[in-house]
Protein backbone atom coordinates (compact mmCIF):
# COMPACT_ATOMS: atom_id res chain seq x y z
CA UNK A 1 0.00 0.00 0.00
CA UNK A 2 1.46 3.37 -0.96
CA UNK A 3 -0.18 6.46 -0.91
CA UNK A 4 -3.80 6.35 -2.55
CA UNK A 5 -2.93 2.81 -4.01
CA UNK A 6 -2.73 -0.68 -2.61
CA UNK A 7 -1.55 -3.70 -4.90
CA UNK A 8 -2.33 -7.12 -4.60
CA UNK A 9 0.10 -10.22 -5.97
CA UNK A 10 -1.49 -13.86 -6.79
CA UNK A 11 0.23 -16.62 -6.11
CA UNK A 12 -0.09 -20.17 -7.51
CA UNK A 13 0.38 -23.71 -5.73
CA UNK A 14 4.03 -23.46 -6.49
CA UNK A 15 4.54 -20.55 -4.95
CA UNK A 16 5.30 -18.51 -8.25
CA UNK A 17 3.84 -14.77 -8.49
CA UNK A 18 1.18 -15.16 -11.09
CA UNK A 19 0.15 -11.62 -11.34
CA UNK A 20 -0.04 -8.35 -9.55
CA UNK A 21 -2.73 -5.71 -9.89
CA UNK A 22 -2.60 -1.98 -8.21
CA UNK A 23 -5.92 -0.13 -7.27
CA UNK A 24 -7.00 3.17 -6.33
CA UNK A 25 -7.85 2.81 -2.79
CA UNK A 26 -11.15 5.00 -3.03
CA UNK A 27 -12.14 3.80 -6.66
CA UNK A 28 -13.70 0.17 -6.77
CA UNK A 29 -12.35 -2.51 -8.21
CA UNK A 30 -11.04 -1.15 -11.15
CA UNK A 31 -7.07 -1.99 -12.17
CA UNK A 32 -5.18 0.58 -13.12
CA UNK A 33 -2.47 -1.77 -13.71
CA UNK A 34 -2.00 -4.94 -14.13
CA UNK A 35 0.75 -7.42 -15.36
CA UNK A 36 0.16 -11.17 -15.13
CA UNK A 37 2.89 -14.05 -15.53
CA UNK A 38 4.14 -17.10 -17.27
CA UNK A 39 6.92 -19.18 -15.82
CA UNK A 40 8.61 -21.89 -17.19
CA UNK A 41 9.57 -23.67 -14.06
CA UNK A 42 11.28 -21.39 -11.55
CA UNK A 43 12.31 -18.90 -14.69
CA UNK A 44 10.09 -16.19 -15.58
CA UNK A 45 9.11 -16.97 -19.46
CA UNK A 46 6.68 -13.60 -19.94
CA UNK A 47 4.77 -11.11 -18.72
CA UNK A 48 1.71 -9.28 -19.85
CA UNK A 49 2.30 -5.77 -18.68
CA UNK A 50 -1.92 -3.96 -19.26
CA UNK A 51 -1.79 -1.75 -22.29
CA UNK A 52 1.73 -2.88 -23.29
CA UNK A 53 1.19 -6.60 -24.29
CA UNK A 54 2.75 -10.01 -23.72
CA UNK A 55 6.87 -9.66 -23.22
CA UNK A 56 8.74 -13.12 -23.62
CA UNK A 57 11.99 -13.73 -21.87
CA UNK A 58 15.32 -15.64 -23.86
CA UNK A 59 17.69 -16.99 -21.83
CA UNK A 60 21.31 -18.35 -22.05
CA UNK A 61 21.78 -22.00 -22.58
CA UNK A 62 24.63 -22.16 -20.11
CA UNK A 63 23.33 -19.49 -17.57
CA UNK A 64 19.69 -20.36 -17.28
CA UNK A 65 19.10 -17.35 -15.19
CA UNK A 66 20.83 -14.61 -17.87
CA UNK A 67 18.55 -13.00 -19.83
CA UNK A 68 19.91 -12.59 -23.42
CA UNK A 69 16.25 -11.17 -25.65
CA UNK A 70 13.25 -10.39 -25.03
CA UNK A 71 10.39 -10.21 -27.69
CA UNK A 72 7.43 -8.10 -27.99
CA UNK A 73 4.42 -7.63 -30.24
CA UNK A 74 3.86 -10.23 -33.17
CA UNK A 75 4.06 -10.68 -36.67
CA UNK A 76 5.17 -7.79 -38.52
CA UNK A 77 5.18 -5.42 -35.46
CA UNK A 78 7.70 -7.96 -33.54
CA UNK A 79 10.51 -7.05 -32.10
CA UNK A 80 13.72 -7.87 -30.57
CA UNK A 81 15.41 -6.87 -27.91
CA UNK A 82 18.78 -7.44 -26.64
CA UNK A 83 20.49 -7.33 -22.97
CA UNK A 84 23.98 -7.06 -22.37
CA UNK A 85 24.61 -8.02 -18.96
CA UNK A 86 27.47 -8.17 -16.24
CA UNK A 87 29.19 -10.95 -14.77
CA UNK A 88 26.53 -12.68 -12.96
CA UNK A 89 24.14 -12.32 -15.69
CA UNK A 90 22.75 -8.95 -14.16
CA UNK A 91 21.28 -6.49 -16.96
CA UNK A 92 23.06 -3.46 -17.86
CA UNK A 93 21.66 -2.45 -21.05
CA UNK A 94 19.41 -3.27 -23.61
CA UNK A 95 19.65 -2.57 -27.50
CA UNK A 96 17.14 -2.37 -30.29
CA UNK A 97 17.62 -4.69 -33.52
CA UNK A 98 19.94 -1.34 -34.93
CA UNK A 99 21.82 -1.32 -31.74
CA UNK A 100 19.57 1.92 -30.76
CA UNK A 101 20.41 2.27 -26.81
CA UNK A 102 16.97 1.68 -25.23
CA UNK A 103 17.75 1.32 -21.34
CA UNK A 104 20.83 1.39 -19.48
CA UNK A 105 20.87 1.08 -15.71
CA UNK A 106 24.00 1.73 -12.86
CA UNK A 107 23.04 -1.39 -11.80
CA UNK A 108 25.52 -1.49 -8.14
CA UNK A 109 27.00 -4.77 -6.55
CA UNK A 110 23.77 -5.78 -4.18
CA UNK A 111 21.09 -4.88 -7.10
CA UNK A 112 20.47 -1.16 -6.28
CA UNK A 113 19.79 0.93 -9.99
CA UNK A 114 21.29 4.26 -9.16
CA UNK A 115 19.85 5.28 -12.38
CA UNK A 116 17.62 4.47 -15.88
CA UNK A 117 19.07 5.96 -18.69
CA UNK A 118 17.35 6.25 -22.69
CA UNK A 119 18.96 7.43 -25.69
CA UNK A 120 16.09 7.81 -27.14
CA UNK A 121 13.75 9.66 -23.96
CA UNK A 122 10.97 7.07 -23.87
CA UNK A 123 10.40 4.60 -21.54
CA UNK A 124 11.70 1.16 -21.52
CA UNK A 125 9.92 -1.75 -19.27
CA UNK A 126 13.08 -3.38 -17.97
CA UNK A 127 12.27 -4.47 -13.98
CA UNK A 128 14.92 -7.47 -14.55
CA UNK A 129 17.90 -7.16 -11.44
CA UNK A 130 19.95 -9.78 -10.27
CA UNK A 131 19.64 -12.92 -11.84
CA UNK A 132 16.22 -14.47 -10.92
CA UNK A 133 15.07 -10.85 -9.36
CA UNK A 134 12.09 -8.59 -10.75
CA UNK A 135 11.72 -5.14 -9.63
CA UNK A 136 8.08 -3.78 -8.11
CA UNK A 137 8.19 -0.04 -9.21
CA UNK A 138 5.36 0.13 -6.05
CA UNK A 139 7.25 -1.19 -3.50
CA UNK A 140 11.00 -0.82 -4.36
CA UNK A 141 11.68 -3.98 -3.74
CA UNK A 142 13.11 -7.18 -5.85
CA UNK A 143 10.52 -10.19 -6.15
CA UNK A 144 12.77 -13.12 -5.99
CA UNK A 145 10.54 -15.87 -6.27
CA UNK A 146 10.40 -17.56 -2.60
CA UNK A 147 11.66 -13.75 -0.98
CA UNK A 148 11.13 -10.74 -1.65
CA UNK A 149 14.47 -8.67 -1.07
CA UNK A 150 15.77 -4.95 -0.23
CA UNK A 151 18.46 -3.51 -2.82
CA UNK A 152 19.35 -0.69 -1.05
CA UNK A 153 20.34 -2.48 2.16
CA UNK A 154 21.63 -5.77 0.35
CA UNK A 155 19.24 -8.33 2.54
CA UNK A 156 16.31 -10.27 1.87
CA UNK A 157 12.94 -8.83 4.08
CA UNK A 158 12.10 -11.96 5.74
CA UNK A 159 14.13 -14.74 7.34
CA UNK A 160 16.01 -17.80 5.64
CA UNK A 161 12.94 -20.39 5.02
CA UNK A 162 15.05 -22.93 6.66
CA UNK A 163 15.89 -20.78 9.72
CA UNK A 164 19.98 -20.85 11.35
CA UNK A 165 20.17 -24.38 8.74
CA UNK A 166 20.95 -21.33 5.86
CA UNK A 167 23.76 -20.06 8.90
CA UNK A 168 23.86 -17.74 11.23
CA UNK A 169 22.87 -14.14 9.09
CA UNK A 170 18.76 -14.99 8.28
CA UNK A 171 18.72 -11.89 6.14
CA UNK A 172 21.78 -12.84 3.99
CA UNK A 173 22.16 -12.37 0.20
CA UNK A 174 25.42 -13.79 -0.60
CA UNK A 175 28.39 -13.92 0.41
CA UNK A 176 29.93 -11.98 -2.55
CA UNK A 177 27.45 -10.30 -5.49
CA UNK A 178 30.14 -10.86 -8.04
CA UNK A 179 30.57 -14.49 -7.94
CA UNK A 180 27.81 -15.74 -6.34
CA UNK A 181 23.74 -15.87 -7.11
CA UNK A 182 20.35 -16.24 -5.28
CA UNK A 183 17.71 -16.79 -8.20
CA UNK A 184 15.21 -18.13 -6.16
CA UNK A 185 15.80 -16.48 -3.03
CA UNK A 186 16.62 -19.82 -0.85
CA UNK A 187 20.58 -20.50 -1.46
CA UNK A 188 23.48 -19.13 -2.97
CA UNK A 189 24.68 -20.99 -5.89
CA UNK A 190 27.72 -20.64 -8.63
CA UNK A 191 27.21 -19.20 -11.92
CA UNK A 192 28.43 -22.76 -13.66
CA UNK A 193 24.86 -24.76 -12.85
CA UNK A 194 22.40 -26.07 -16.04
CA UNK A 195 18.80 -24.79 -15.64
CA UNK A 196 16.67 -24.99 -12.78
CA UNK A 197 19.58 -26.39 -10.41
CA UNK A 198 20.49 -25.30 -7.21
CA UNK A 199 23.74 -26.16 -4.50
CA UNK A 200 22.55 -26.80 -1.63
CA UNK A 201 24.17 -27.76 1.46
CA UNK A 202 22.93 -32.03 2.14
CA UNK A 203 22.54 -31.60 5.84
CA UNK A 204 19.68 -29.03 4.87
CA UNK A 205 17.58 -31.96 2.93
CA UNK A 206 15.48 -33.77 4.65
CA UNK A 207 15.10 -37.80 3.52
CA UNK A 208 12.09 -39.20 2.72
CA UNK A 209 12.59 -43.10 3.17
CA UNK A 210 14.27 -44.66 6.30
CA UNK A 211 15.90 -47.18 3.86
CA UNK A 212 17.99 -47.37 0.85
CA UNK A 213 19.60 -50.02 -1.54
CA UNK A 214 23.29 -50.99 -0.50
CA UNK A 215 23.92 -51.07 -4.25
CA UNK A 216 24.98 -47.87 -6.34
CA UNK A 217 24.69 -47.41 -10.18
CA UNK A 218 27.80 -45.95 -11.55
CA UNK A 219 28.82 -45.32 -15.22
CA UNK A 220 31.32 -48.38 -14.77
CA UNK A 221 28.77 -50.79 -12.91
CA UNK A 222 27.10 -51.26 -9.65
CA UNK A 223 29.17 -50.35 -6.39
CA UNK A 224 28.79 -50.26 -2.59
CA UNK A 225 27.36 -47.26 -1.09
CA UNK A 226 29.94 -47.42 1.31
CA UNK A 227 32.86 -47.46 -1.08
CA UNK A 228 31.12 -44.51 -2.68
CA UNK A 229 31.01 -42.96 0.21
CA UNK A 230 34.54 -43.45 1.34
CA UNK A 231 35.65 -42.06 -2.17
CA UNK A 232 34.18 -38.86 -1.43
CA UNK A 233 35.51 -38.22 1.66
CA UNK A 234 39.22 -39.10 0.61
CA UNK A 235 38.31 -36.47 -1.96
CA UNK A 236 38.25 -39.22 -4.97
CA UNK A 237 34.57 -38.55 -6.32
CA UNK A 238 33.10 -34.77 -5.89
CA UNK A 239 29.37 -34.63 -4.71
CA UNK A 240 29.06 -31.86 -7.06
CA UNK A 241 29.27 -34.21 -10.20
CA UNK A 242 26.58 -36.65 -9.41
CA UNK A 243 23.40 -35.19 -11.43
CA UNK A 244 20.80 -33.08 -9.68
CA UNK A 245 19.07 -35.05 -7.22
CA UNK A 246 14.97 -33.88 -7.81
CA UNK A 247 13.45 -32.44 -4.87
CA UNK A 248 10.20 -31.05 -3.15
CA UNK A 249 9.97 -28.29 -1.04
CA UNK A 250 7.79 -28.18 1.35
CA UNK A 251 7.22 -25.34 2.91
CA UNK A 252 11.09 -24.19 3.15
CA UNK A 253 12.30 -27.50 4.12
CA UNK A 254 13.73 -29.53 0.94
CA UNK A 255 13.01 -33.31 0.81
CA UNK A 256 14.71 -35.68 -1.27
CA UNK A 257 14.43 -39.28 -2.13
CA UNK A 258 17.57 -40.11 -3.17
CA UNK A 259 20.79 -42.59 -1.99
CA UNK A 260 23.05 -39.66 -3.58
CA UNK A 261 21.83 -37.41 -0.21
CA UNK A 262 22.62 -40.20 1.87
CA UNK A 263 25.94 -40.74 0.51
CA UNK A 264 27.10 -37.02 0.52
CA UNK A 265 25.97 -36.48 3.95
CA UNK A 266 27.93 -39.98 5.08
CA UNK A 267 30.91 -38.36 3.05
CA UNK A 268 30.91 -34.99 4.65
CA UNK A 269 30.01 -33.59 1.33
CA UNK A 270 29.82 -29.80 1.45
CA UNK A 271 27.72 -28.78 -1.55
CA UNK A 272 25.84 -31.24 -3.97
CA UNK A 273 23.44 -30.25 -6.89
CA UNK A 274 19.30 -29.87 -6.53
CA UNK A 275 16.66 -29.28 -9.07
CA UNK A 276 13.21 -28.71 -7.80
CA UNK A 277 10.52 -31.02 -9.15
CA UNK A 278 7.64 -29.07 -10.70
CA UNK A 279 5.45 -32.19 -12.12
CA UNK A 280 2.07 -32.19 -10.27
CA UNK A 281 2.20 -35.85 -10.88
CA UNK A 282 5.52 -36.42 -9.17
CA UNK A 283 4.51 -34.23 -6.61
CA UNK A 284 1.83 -36.68 -5.52
CA UNK A 285 3.78 -39.64 -5.71
CA UNK A 286 6.22 -38.05 -3.68
CA UNK A 287 3.88 -37.12 -0.64
CA UNK A 288 1.89 -40.92 -1.52
CA UNK A 289 5.51 -42.23 -0.69
CA UNK A 290 6.43 -40.10 2.33
CA UNK A 291 3.11 -41.32 3.76
CA UNK A 292 3.72 -45.27 2.95
CA UNK A 293 7.36 -44.76 4.72
CA UNK A 294 5.60 -43.29 8.06
CA UNK A 295 6.88 -40.22 7.43
CA UNK A 296 5.63 -36.64 7.26
CA UNK A 297 5.56 -34.04 4.42
CA UNK A 298 8.70 -32.67 5.61
CA UNK A 299 10.30 -35.94 5.71
CA UNK A 300 13.11 -36.79 8.10
CA UNK A 301 16.87 -35.31 8.97
CA UNK A 302 17.74 -38.83 10.12
CA UNK A 303 20.42 -41.10 7.26
CA UNK A 304 18.56 -44.23 5.81
CA UNK A 305 20.34 -47.60 6.40
CA UNK A 306 21.66 -49.56 3.88
CA UNK A 307 19.95 -52.59 3.59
Amino acid sequence: MSGNTETHYGYDALGRRIRKATYGRHTGHTARSRTDFVWEGFRLLQENVQQQGWRTYLYDAEQPYTPVASVTGKGESRQVWYYHTDVTGTPQEVTAADGTLVWAGYIRGFGENAADISNSGAYFHQPLRLPGQYFDDETGLHYNLFRYYAPECGRFVSQDPIGLKGGINLYQYAPNPLSWIDPLGLTTEEITLKPGEILVNPKDVNFSQTTINSAFDTPDGKRSVQSVINDVRKGNIKATDFPAIKVVNVKGQLVVRDSRLAIAVKGKAQQIKVILETNVDQLRDFTKRLRNNGLPNTGTSKTPTCK
